[in-house]
C-alpha cells in the first residue's frame, strides 16, 4: 500500500467488514442474473437471434472501453466513488429497462444502447471492489490473502449460481424479471454500500487513494506496456494466441450457447444450466490444479486445454441430447480452468512489479478488443447455417489454431505457478 490505514475504532471495523462483503456479495447476484437473463429477455420478447447477437456485441464494447479508460479514471475519483457510480449506474439503467418495456416504449436501438451504457458502468464497479479490499481487510484486522480469496470465492459461486436463477425465474416470472432482479439487487447494495459509507473504516479508502503519487498519461503507459509485453516472446505467444481464443470464447459465451440451446436442446432456459455446468466444472478444475498442478508439465496442461476443448465444441456439433450437452460442458470447464492460471503465473514471473498493473490491464484491454467483432460473426453464422453447422466450424478453427501450438518454441518457456497472493486480485 501507498499509505498506512488509520487505526480504526475495533467495533465498527469489524462490523464493517461482513457489512461490505455483504454489499459486495448482492450486487456479484445482481450483476450474474442481469448479465444471463438478458438474453433470454431478448430472445424470448422479440426472437431475433439477430438483436441478441447485437446487444452482446455492444455490451463487449462497452466493457472494452471502459476496461480501456477505468484505470486513470477510478484513481481521480476514488474507489469508493467508483463503486457507487457503478452500483447507481446499474440499478437505474436495468430499471429504465424494465419501465420502458412495460411500458412498450423500448425499440431495438434503445435496448442496445441501454445494453451499452450498462456494460460501462459496471466495470468500474468490479476494479473498484478488488481495489477497495486492502483498505478494508486491513482496517478490520483480517488477512489480505483470506479477504481475497473470500471475495473470489463469492464471485466463484455467483457465476455458478446466477445462471441456474436466471433461467427459474425466467421459465416461472418471465425473461423481464431478470433484468428486474438486476435492478433491485444493485439498490439494496447501493443501500447497504451508502449505510457503510458514514463508517470510518470507509473513509480510510479515499485517504489511502489520495496518498498514491499521481501518474504518467495513460498514453505513454499504454504504450510502455505494449513495448514490454511485445519484447517478451512468451508473453507475446500467449497474448497473440489468446486473442483469438478470448474472441471465439467470447462469442460461445454470449451468443453460441444461447442460440444452442434454443435450436439445438429446445428451450433457450438451457442456456443457463449450460453456463453453470461449465462454472462447476471449472471450480471442480481449479481446486484439482491447485492440489495437484504442480505435478504437471505446464505446456502439457496448456496445450491440452485447448485441445481438449476444441474437441468439445466439436462433439457438441454432433450432439442432439441435453444430458450429454450439459456433461461436455462439465469437462469444457475441468479441461479450461488451468489456462488463466498458467497465464498469471507467466505474468508474475516475468513483468517487473512497478509495471505489472498497466502491463496486465493493458494486455487485458488487447485481448478482448476482438470480442464484439467475433460475436457478431458467430451471429451471422448461426443464424445463417445453424448452430450444428456452425459449432463445427469454430471447433475446426479451434482445433487448427490448437495444433498450430504444438510447434511453438516459446512455450517450452512456462513454468508452474507460484503461490503467491495476487493472483486472486489480478485475474479478477
Amino acid at each position: 500500500m501507498a499509505a498506512p490505514v488509520k487505526a480504526l475504532d475495533a467495533a465498527p471495523a469489524r462490523v464493517g467488514y461482513p457489512i461490505m462483503l455483504l454489499a459486495f456479495g448482492t450486487s456479484m447476484v445482481g450483476v450474474g442474473i442481469g448479465s444471463y437473463g438478458l438474453p433470454l429477455f431478448v430472445l424470448t420478447t422479440t426472437g431475433s437471434a439477430t438483436l441478441t447477437g447485437w446487444i452482446a456485441a455492444a455490451a463487449l464494447v462497452g466493457s472494452l472501453l471502459t476496461g480501456g479508460l477505468m484505470g486513470p479514471l477510478i484513481d481521480r475519483v476514488g474507489m469508493r466513488r467508483a463503486w457507487i457510480f457503478s452500483l447507481a449506474g446499474g440499478s437505474t439503467t436495468a430499471a429504465l429497462t424494465v419501465a420502458l418495456f412495460a411500458a412498450g416504449l423500448l425499440p431495438p436501438w434503445l435496448l442496445v444502447s441501454l445494453s451499452f451504457v450498462r456494460s460501462c458502468v459496471e466495470s468500474p464497479g468490479r476494479v473498484a471492489i478488488f481495489g477497495m479490499i486492502p483498505a478494508v481487510a486491513e482496517a478490520s484486522g483480517r488477512n489480505l490473502a483470506r479477504a481475497n480469496g473470500t471475495v473470489r470465492a463469492m464471485n466463484g459461486v455467483s457465476n455458478l449460481a446466477s445462471p441456474i436463477a436466471a433461467g427459474i425465474i425466467a421459465a416461472v416470472l418471465g425473461s423481464v424479471f431478470t433484468i428486474l432482479a438486476d435492478a433491485v439487487c444493485a439498490l439494496l447494495a447501493l443501500t447497504v454500500a451508502l449505510v457503510f459509507l458514514r463508517r470510518p473504516t470507509m473513509t480510510t479508502i479515499d485517504e489511502v487513494n489520495a496518498a498514491r503519487p499521481r501518474r504518467r498519461s495513460y498514453q505513454r503507459e499504454f504504450r510502455e506496456a505494449i513495448r514490454y509485453f511485445w519484447s517478451d516472446r512468451l508473453l507475446r505467444t500467449l497474448i497473440c494466441f489468446t486473442v483469438f481464443f478470448a474472441a471465439l470464447d467470447a462469442a460461445i459465451a454470449n451468443i453460441g450457447l444461447t442460440l444452442y440451446a434454443q435450436q439445438v436442446l429446445g428451450s433457450v432456459t438451457w442456456y443457463g444450466v449450460l453456463v453453470s455446468c461449465f462454472g462447476l466444472g471449472s471450480l471442480a478444475g481449479t481446486v484439482g490444479y491447485s492440489v495437484f498442478g504442480h505435478r504437471a508439465p505446464p505446456r502439457g496442461l496448456y496445450l491440452s486445454a485447448y485441445l481438449g476443448f476444441a474437441l468439445v465444441v466439436l462433439l457438441l456439433s454432433v450432439n442432439d441430447h441435453t444430458a450429454v450437452a450439459l456433461g461436455l460442458m462439465v469437462v469444457a470447464g475441468v479441461l479450461t480452468s488451468p489456462i488463466d492460471l498458467l497465464y498469471l503465473a507467466a505474468l508474475q514471473e516475468r513483468v517487473p512489479e512497478r509495471m505489472f498493473g498497466r502491463v496486465t490491464s493493458v494486455a487485458t484491454t488487447v485481448i478482448s478488443g476482438p470480442g464484439p467483432v467475433a460475436v457478431a460473426l458467430v451471429t451471422w453464422l448461426i443464424t445463417g447455417v445453424g448452430a450444428h453447422a456452425a459449432f463445427a466450424l469454430i471447433g475446426g478453427c479451434y482445433l487448427v489454431v490448437a495444433v498450430s501450438l504444438l510447434f511453438v518454441r516459446s512455450l517450452h518457456q512456462l513454468r508452474p505457478p507460484k503461490p503467491v497472493t495476487t493472483t486472486a486480485e489480478v485475474s479478477s
